[in-house]
């Protein structure tokens, strides 16, 4: 059996802007009010009800890797117990109660309730359909009902702006306090981690229902990103949203003041990586260069939030590719005379 440990140990890719947990792969490492905000941001961009789309997506990837390890013979259901909270713990969705099928202590209902069907099914070795309601605040109950079993899940297809890469070794940890209730800080604030493939199987399922509007801020042709290209516009638009929903300041004096936040807002917390290779102080615009990666669009929607924060004016956004890197420009959607 594991030991639960009262930290969470997450392994720094140099230079990528990935943070890798040893049992859920590459994570990004959410402020539990982002999460929310993000959300929000999201479903009303797509204008279509998409929590069951997010459940399926998480618990698939959950089961994908085997997460919960099979548990028989004497003394099951406290082996069981055990697992699930080392699971929650790591992950700060909650405390999942098996005999009172609730998550306590959760930080977003949608990710109790993908981590409370997950254990459900494990444990009793079948699919159900789930319910939920909220009786109080931070918990989630669950209702059940049995379902025909369906074939394990499948590996992800990776988007277009993704490329499949062994994740790099390296001696660089980030370390995360647990606290009581299955509690994670950082920076003195409750976070959540969330698995770069829960998050791509989401999306995936998001493809039917994204709209096919023209818009005039984005320009990706020349990419060929066909079908998902509206869906990364939407995605970036929900990114750049949460950003600006946020307190988080942005002062840029000139091109050196970019790395910083870069490094701070996007490249510790998993969320990518990006290189500024300009930035014009005459008309803000900005010219950076980014690696094919799952996290592209978020870490774009970051950065077009940050741009809008610091100069005030909406953005319009270009996106061209030169072998496997991506060359983005964001700069002014309307044109200003500056002084």
């Amino acid at each position: 059996m594991r030991f639960i440990e009262s930290t969470v140990s997450l392994d720094i890719v140099p230079n990528c802007g990935q943070l890798v947990h040893p049992l859920f792969g590459e994570v990004i490492l959410w402020r539990q009010h982002e999460f929310h905000s993000w959300w929000n941001q999201f479903e009303a961009i797509i204008d279509h009800p998409l929590s069951r789309t997010f459940i399926n997506g998480v618990v698939d990837s959950l089961e994908f890797k085997n997460t919960m390890p099979r548990i028989g013979g004497l003394f099951r259901k406290k082996k069981f117990k055990k697992e699930s909270n080392h699971i929650g713990g790591q992950l700060c969705w909650g405390t999942f109660l098996l005999e009172n099928q609730n998550v306590v202590q959760s930080a977003h209902p949608l990710l109790s309730v993908a981590l409370g069907q997950y254990l459900l099914e494990a444990y009793h070795e079948q699919r159900f359909k789930v319910r939920w309601v909220e009786p109080r605040s931070q918990t989630v109950q669950l209702e059940i009902e049995a379902s025909s079993d369906l074939p394990h899940p499948k590996p992800v297809e990776s988007f277009p702006w993704s490329n499949i890469k062994q994740v790099k070794s390296t001696d660089s940890t980030l370390v995360l306090d647990r606290h009581s209730q299955n509690e994670l800080k950082f920076e003195g604030e409750r976070v959540v981690l969330i698995s770069i493939e829960s998050m791509d199987r989401f999306l995936s399922g998001c493809l039917p229902y994204v709209s096919q509007k023209d818009v005039d801020w984005f320009d990706a042709h020349s990419c060929k990103f066909e079908s998902c290209e509206h869906l990364l516009r939407a995605t970036i638009q929900s990114f750049s949203g949460m950003f600006l929903k946020s307190e988080q300041p942005v002062y840029i004096i000139d091109g050196s003041s970019w790395g910083a936040y870069i490094e701070n807002y996007i490249c510790e917390r998993g969320w990518g990586s990006a290189h500024v290779t300009s930035y014009d102080t005459s008309d803000y615009t900005l010219e950076l260069t980014m690696p094919m990666q799952s996290q592209f669009p978020y870490t774009i929607g970051l950065l077009c939030g940050m741009w809008e924060r610091a100069h005030g004016r909406a953005y319009r956004l270009n996106i061209r590719k030169e072998n496997d890197t991506f060359v983005v420009q964001i700069q002014s959607l309307l044109d200003y005379e500056n002084q």
